[in-house]
């Protein structure tokens, strides 16, 4: 019995310090501090203990520099309190490197610092408007997402073009003799030869998958229902015109193109008249499969190529700003499987850049 409950503590505590470490990032800091007069061993543990915080800080400091800039400007208007309690955001109790100069009598130290990047989240999202405001009166966001994937490429090879020119001229040859004077001609040519290289830019044909539009859909609506938002089907809300303005877009993205304003300010018209507050127009690039050459699992990229967030709440819709770049690669004993990761992992990550742009514009 003793066992068995031994056991089940030792679980449930590697349990919690698994959880912790899994929501933690790692950065190391530098601290320094002097010390004056003699060299003692109370002094120089002292001094260290001041290092020692001043490292912690340092990596602190340097999670904070890295911090994506919407959420870093909601973190500014909090981190008074944060930095006063900041042994709650992280654990920093492991020693990289010390060195204790006794010329300079200075103490240099290198600390590992994990922080709970997940409760600094929590933070800040508890300091957003959107977040602040009842369970009545949540924001509504609604999606416009697409899908594409490669269905083909035409690759063009170099064009050489050749060029040849000819020039014929004709030299005389004048020479005096005891009978008077004669003369030759001789005919001459030279040639010069060039030419350029023209490469025609490859060609990509689309293919926008539905199947994986719902996906898209599925995760980031996770996101924006935790953050306090209250996501909905752009589709659905534009439904008695969605036909027509799929059609159009989706000819648009097919062909290596965006969606088209005129799509866009159709859809936010209609969206306006029923008094949403956002939407976020985004399409994404599923690549080609591939093989990961250390384990040989499938391997798959996803990337966003655009999202938009447009505000719908004033008299005219305004711009909060663009994302792109977000690109997860997901791995799986099949192409499905590896393709279903990484749109996961891609759509959650976008899903934070747009709920923290949004809060760091203050608007809900």
């Amino acid at each position: 019995m003793n066992y068995k409950k031994f056991i089940f503590i030792l679980t449930f505590s590697t349990s919690i310090l698994f959880s912790f470490y899994v929501n933690a990032v790692e950065f190391r800091g530098v601290g320094s501090e002097t010390y004056t007069g003699t060299k003692t061993t109370k002094k120089i543990n002292a001094t260290l203990e001041i290092a020692k915080n001043k490292a912690c800080k340092n990596a602190f400091d340097k999670y904070v520099q890295g911090m994506e800039e919407s959420k870093r400007m909601i973190f500014e208007n909090i981190q008074g309190p944060i930095y006063q309690n900041l042994n709650e955001y992280l654990t920093c109790e492991t020693i990289v490197e010390e060195n204790i100069d006794k010329k300079k009598k200075k103490v240099t130290v290198v600390m590992k610092a994990n922080i709970d990047e997940t409760r600094l989240d929590i933070e800040i999202k508890k300091n957003s408007k959107v977040f602040s405001t009842s369970s009545d009166d949540k924001s509504k966001l609604a999606m416009i997402f697409f899908s594409r994937t490669i269905d083909a490429q035409r690759t063009y090879d170099e064009r050489v073009s050749k060029k040849t020119k000819t020039t014929t001229g004709v030299d005389i040859n004048e020479e005096e003799t005891d009978t008077g004077i004669t003369s030759s001609t001789t005919e001459t040519s030279s040639t010069e030869t060039g030419g350029s290289k023209l490469k025609k830019a490859d060609a990509s044909v689309y293919k926008v998958d539905d199947n994986d539009t719902v996906k898209i859909e599925a995760a980031m609506k996770e996101i924006f229902t935790k953050a306090r938002f209250e996501p909905m089907s752009g589709k659905r809300l534009v439904r008695k015109k969605w036909r027509e303005l799929r059609q159009e877009i989706v000819e648009s993205l097919e062909s290596g193109g965006s969606i088209p304003e005129e799509a866009r300010w159709d859809i936010e018209d209609i969206l306006i008249d029923k008094r949403i507050s956002y939407v976020v127009f985004a399409y994404f690039d599923v690549g080609v499969p591939e093989k990961d050459p250390a384990t040989g699992s499938q391997m798959i990229a996803v990337a966003l190529n655009y999202a938009e967030i447009m505000n719908l709440g004033g008299s005219n819709p305004v711009s909060l700003g663009t994302i792109s770049g977000v690109q997860m690669k997901g791995k799986g004993v099949n192409n499905d499987i590896a393709k279903n990761n990484a749109i996961a992992a891609t759509s959650k990550e976008t899903g934070k850049r747009i709920v923290a742009l949004i809060n760091s514009k203050g608007l809900n």
